[in-house]
């Protein structure tokens, strides 16, 4: 390969810190040179969801994330551990006695017909890993040095795209923690392992009902939002993606009641650099400005019966409370209930006063 051609492979990383589009010929070339299958880059800290690699590798990835062995990889284990700061050959590190007996190369890369490669890892300012795995079918034999010496000309360029993606992301990030609390509106953005990687200031006026603790992990006082926080957690690391809901915070202290939203990050699957899983907002519930039946009634398309049920929960009160003030029969509210949610498309009453709880925030 000539400079002109380096020069250019190198140009081509540092345009996909800007455009994720165009990592796929930066993987098939670094596979091309080894005389490989496929590159893939993939985070471990969410190794289901972000997981970008060439389209020779969808075997690998069908294996890997629809099948659950990433739950098992043991191999990237043993990789991570290998303190080079370069592309190392994996059959230094691993013996075919591994690779007959290790269940991730038993049951996901010989099936496969994939042998050893070469892989390195990426540490990126978020504090996460990318393994950068350039991967063999066994049949071609082993990874030549010279292949190796030419990715480690790459690594270093590799590595600063990482961070400026890694930075780009932040001051995205930031940007819309700081618009949502213009909008007053308390906000952290999490990653997938709970930690903050960014929140405004009105978060803190909701000590001690929310904290920043130990290692910048989000804490409740309250033990099931601490649960259901959790829960959307793991469920996103396992791959079963993060759905929007909401949660109560119960009244504490001085401190007024209160709704937690999750709302995911939205961000192409391409964006492997992309650390952000959630926002976490939360709004206080504040029963004396309740919208009004009229503006509930035309934010959900409810009948006017409906939207005074809607508004009397929204205030705090339940069915039985709410009959009495409408002056109707407990059955006939329950009935308004499930017409509310159904019109709302939510499934849970809690959901539904979230939401009107936080068209109050953003009257």
């Amino acid at each position: 390969m000539t400079v002109t051609d380096l020069s250019a492979i190198i140009d081509q990383i540092y345009e996909a810190a800007f455009l994720p589009d165009t990592w796929y010929p930066i993987l098939d070339h670094m596979a091309a040179a080894a005389g490989a299958q496929g590159t893939s880059l993939v985070s471990t800290m969410a190794p289901s969801t972000k997981w970008l690699a060439s389209p020779s590798l969808e075997d690998m990835k069908i294996k890997m994330i629809d099948e659950g062995w990433y739950r098992y990889n043991t191999r990237t284990d043993k990789l991570l551990s290998i303190e080079h700061h370069g592309f190392v050959n994996e059959a230094d590190f691993f013996t075919e006695h591994d690779y007959n007996t290790m269940p991730i190369f038993t049951g996901m890369m010989q099936p496969l017909g994939y042998g050893f490669g070469t892989s390195t890892f990426i540490s990126t300012p978020s504090g996460e890993k990318i393994i950068v795995a350039v991967e063999k079918k066994k049949a071609t034999g082993p990874v030549e040095r010279s292949a190796i010496a030419y990715l480690d000309q790459l690594r270093p360029h590799l590595a600063r795209a990482a961070m400026m993606s890694s930075r780009l992301e932040f001051e995205r990030i930031n940007a819309a923690v700081e618009a949502l609390q213009m909008a007053n509106l308390p906000c952290a953005v999490l990653r997938h392992d709970g930690k903050v990687v960014a929140g405004n200031r009105l978060l803190e006026e909701f000590a001690p009902q929310l904290t920043i603790a130990a290692r910048n992990l989000v804490r409740f006082e309250c033990a099931p939002a601490n649960a259901l926080l959790t829960e959307t957690l793991e469920n996103a690391r396992n791959g079963g993606g993060i759905a929007s809901r909401s949660f109560p915070l119960p009244r504490t202290g001085d401190a007024p009641p209160a709704i937690v939203h999750l709302m995911p990050v939205r961000g192409s699957a391409r964006d492997i650099f992309l650390s952000a899983a959630l926002f976490l907002i939360v709004t206080p519930v504040d029963r004396s400005r309740v919208p009004t039946a009229e503006t509930i009634q035309g934010l959900f398309d409810l009948t006017p019966a409906e939207a005074r049920v809607a508004r009397s929960l929204a205030a705090g009160r339940d069915v039985t409370a709410t009959a009495g003030q409408l002056a109707v029969s407990a059955e006939t509210v329950r009935s308004h209930v499930k017409s509310i949610l159904s019109k709302s498309g939510m499934q849970r009453q809690t959901d539904f006063v979230a939401a009107v709880a936080s068209v109050r925030s953003l009257e």
